[in-house]
């Protein structure tokens, strides 16, 4: 896929950092499988995961956490 930030480089797989923020909520989600350009390094995160990172940010707002740091789990079962 080509980069639609910078046009110029194509994109790899890999792994990204996500940071959320919310209502005075930071959710880090590391290891995040993306698309990763090759020229700027921007990330593409496909729909999936990103429905996982929503989710996920969902429960820990409900939890009352303020800050949350966690690896990349396909599916986000486990709960805050």
């Amino acid at each position: 896929m080509k980069c639609v930030i910078c046009r110029h480089g194509t994109t790899r797989e890999g792994t990204t950092t996500v940071t959320f923020e919310r209502d005075g909520m930071t959710l880090v989600v590391k290891e995040v499988p993306a698309r990763i350009c090759t020229n700027c390094g921007e990330d593409y995160v496909d729909e999936q995961v990103a429905r996982d990172i929503m989710a996920l940010a969902g429960r820990m707002a409900k939890s009352g956490a303020q800050v949350d740091v966690r690896r990349y789990v396909p599916g986000s079962a486990v709960p805050c």
